[in-house]
């Protein structure tokens, strides 16, 4: 079977993705991601251009995009070998305010609860790749719903650069237009407050209990043009890629601090959730190798578990829902971590 490739836009009647404004952000960093980041240098940026650089060829394993650039398909062939369905979408751009915490009792802030991969060092890291279980379950309650990140990373760009990436999946009836399959791509404004911009994935197929192949990653120029944050979703010989300009030229190795967990959100009393944890496996870090991208599950040579709060926010009361289970070597199923409401 042969490689097809579709480059879809959304409304066909539009040329640039809608620009969408989202009162609430439903996304954070962990408390646990930061202290590990800080660990790591703030690195001077290289600005670089946020449109393509004419004239530049498609190189082979690449694929064009709407807007005369292009971007190194992270995957071509399944697990199997066969051949991808490879859809690229332009999906649509959202932009929110601040985060809403998971649990505000008996001690006030966002609890999210996760893994850690434990990495090895090396000055070819780009992104981080896994396989992930979609859960399967229901909702209940007027206002309740679940994040789940597979994907997370850290650079140690400078304010205002992004920093902080993540590839989430949220469901449920309180995340605004926040939901289904998202990329975020987080900075820290100029008033030193973190942002959360994002684009929806809308296009990816949703099939509860299946496994997806979720990879994320900075390519630097030539593997993109221009330099861009990449997401690749595969389920089954279907896969669709998203992309996102930096604004600057990442240094293969500097990305840091990768993570899988969960953010949980229960606003409405008599809410819940049977869901069952998500399982996150199957690590690889994704590297730069003479302009070409390599998975390397080498690298991962071991994962801890974090229950962390984060004391940002707390002007909602929400309890948690359902707790993640990373799932590689070591089991994580604290399913209860809040207490019931009153």
């Amino acid at each position: 079977m042969a490689l097809f490739i579709m480059i879809a836009m959304p409304g066909l009647i539009q040329s640039t993705a809608t620009e969408l404004t989202n009162a609430k952000t439903f996304s954070a960093t962990t408390q646990e991601g930061e202290k590990m980041a800080a660990t790591f240098p703030r690195e001077p940026t290289v600005s670089a251009p946020t449109t393509p650089i004419p004239g530049i060829p498609v190189p082979e394993n690449a694929l064009a995009t709407p807007d005369g650039g292009y971007v190194t398909i992270p995957r071509t062939v399944d697990e199997n070998g066969n051949k991808l369905t490879i859809h690229y979408e332009v999906g649509e751009k959202g932009t929110g305010g601040k985060i809403v915490p998971a649990c505000r009792g008996p001690t006030a802030g966002l609890y999210q609860e996760g893994a850690n991969w434990i990495v090895s060092a090396n000055t070819q890291r780009i992104g981080s790749e896994e396989s992930w279980n979609f859960p399967t379950g229901s909702l209940s309650g007027t206002s309740v719903g679940i994040f789940y990140n597979p994907i997370n990373f850290w650079y140690p760009a400078s304010s205002p650069n992004y920093d902080f990436f993540q590839v989430d999946y949220g469901l449920g009836n309180n995340l605004g237009t926040r939901h289904g399959w998202i990329m975020t791509y987080s900075y820290v404004d100029a008033s030193g407050h973190r942002q959360y911009p994002w684009t929806n994935m809308a296009s990816i197929t949703v099939s509860p209990g299946s496994t997806y192949k979720v990879d994320g990653m900075l390519q630097p120029y030539p593997l993109a043009n221009p330099a861009a944050y990449v997401v690749q979703v595969t389920l089954g010989t279907n896969s669709w890629i998203y992309s996102q300009p930096l604004g600057y030229a990442p240094s293969p190795g500097s990305v840091n601090t990768f993570q899988s967990y969960q953010d949980q959100y229960l606003e409405s009393s008599g809410s819940g959730s049977n869901y069952l944890s998500d399982t996150n496996a199957n690590p690889n870090i994704i590297k730069d190798v003479s302009n070409s991208i390599v998975h390397d599950s080498s690298l991962v040579t071991g994962m801890t578990s974090f229950d962390t709060i984060n004391t940002q926010d707390t002007s909602f009361s929400t309890r948690d829902v359902l707790s993640p289970s990373p799932l590689n070597s070591i089991p994580y199923n604290d399913l209860q971590e809040c207490s019931s409401w009153n």
